[in-house]
């Protein structure tokens, strides 16, 4: 049987969202956050997590995020993505304000709001810089290393960036991303080995991997992927070809319309010199010389020469 792929979200959650196995969400959040040893999270409760069933499973996808709450009440907010519906940015504060505005209970103070961190992990590329692994956070635009809370703090970690990069085993997030990715059964094995967790969750994908509703679920969902990606592409082809269509209509109407501005133009020219011409030719009937008749009229005065003949 094939290794599950643990960028599925429904897998995803199975692995790193349940609090039997909790051990294992903390592990990846310190690999994320990077912080010092004392500062490292020791526990969490994982919260909320929706789940998925027969109802809506081919609901729009991304809806099967993991949520969680340190014990110092920070809130945490973990969601992949496998396909760009070009929203990211927008999604990502909208989700983030809800778990944070959802802490604050009737009657209680703002200051009780505590940090809520979102990372979103994205089969696509969607930031504009090389590194596949970014936070932001609320910077002054003028003086850069001033923050004006610590409150917000959102993290894109982008695969087909970390698959450009020979894995550094000796990270912590390259470790878990190399066992999120799916790397070569070799790869695998070391950073299971630096990171005797990821050895844990590698033994309970396999666990999940034999069970046949997990199996059935993980292939909807495989499906609804497909499905979402296939749409996405056929409205971008559509849209493609009604620009061309429309460039071509465009292209058009301002071509006849250029046709016509340069036909009245030289209709307009062609009206003045035989206007000049006509002029020309009731002045040589009055016997007036050639010359003073080409001075007034802008006629050359060989022209004028032909009509006195």
């Amino acid at each position: 049987m094939s290794r599950l792929k643990v960028k599925n979200d429904f897998i995803f959650q199975k692995i790193f969202g349940q609090s039997e196995h909790k051990e294992i969400l903390i592990s990846f959040l310190n690999a994320v956050l990077e912080l010092d040893d004392e500062k490292k999270l020791k526990d969490i409760e994982i919260i909320n997590n929706t789940k998925l069933t027969k109802e809506n499973i081919n609901d729009k996808l991304g809806i099967l995020d993991i949520r969680a709450k340190s014990v110092s009440g920070e809130q945490f907010n973990i969601e992949v993505q496998l396909i760009n519906q070009y929203n990211m940015d927008k999604r990502t504060l909208f989700y983030w304000s809800k778990l944070y505005t959802g802490q604050l209970k009737q009657g209680q103070m703002f200051n009780e709001l505590k940090k809520t961190i979102t990372i979103n992990i994205l089969d696509f590329n969607y930031i504009g810089i090389d590194a596949y692994h970014t936070a932001f956070h609320l910077w002054e635009d003028g003086v850069r290393d001033y923050k004006l809370t610590d409150v917000l703090e959102i993290r894109f970690i982008e695969l087909p960036k970390f698959r450009k990069v020979r894995p550094d085993l000796s990270k912590p997030l390259d470790r878990w991303l190399v066992f999120i990715d799916g790397s070569s059964k070799e790869v695998l094995e070391m950073a299971a080995k630096e990171e005797p967790t990821i050895a844990k969750a590698e033994e309970l994908l396999e666990r999940l991997g034999s069970l046949e509703e997990i199996n059935r679920y993980y292939e909807l969902r495989e499906k609804a992927v497909h499905d979402e990606a296939t749409r996405l592409w056929g409205a971008r082809e559509e849209g493609r070809e009604v620009g061309r269509k429309e460039g071509r209509e465009e292209g058009m109407e301002k071509g006849i319309e250029k046709g016509m501005e340069k036909g009245m133009e030289k209709g307009i020219e062609k009206g003045r010199e035989e206007g000049k011409i006509e002029v020309a030719r009731k002045l040589a009937s009055t016997d007036m010389e050639a010359e003073k008749i080409a001075e007034i009229t802008g006629v050359p005065i060989e022209e004028i020469k032909k009509l006195y003949q």
